[in-house]
């Protein structure tokens, strides 16, 4: 179900910081007469992801997570559920 607001939204099931089961949704919110790409985290606030911010946001998660791997990475061998597996 689209939020007010919202279209063409794609929930992406993960889980929060606790464990606990959360979602990120991504899609077009409207803005005005126009739609803008946006991401919230369950039913929490819209995040706008303008077209220049949303590479720099894909730049940001990948380098966090090749410095992970550099750091620690290679050695997360936890037994616990992985989301999408």
């Amino acid at each position: 179900m689209n939020a007010q607001g919202w279209r063409y939204e794609r929930a992406i099931p993960t889980v929060d910081a606790t464990g606990e089961p959360t979602r990120v949704v991504v899609g077009l919110i409207e803005q005005g007469d126009r739609l803008a790409a946006a991401l919230r985290v369950d039913d929490g606030k819209a995040a706008l992801v303008p077209l220049e911010t949303g590479g720099e946001l894909l730049k940001a998660l990948r380098e966090t997570l090749e410095s992970w791997w550099r750091l620690d990475g290679h050695r997360d061998l936890t037994s616990g559920p992985r989301v999408g597996r």
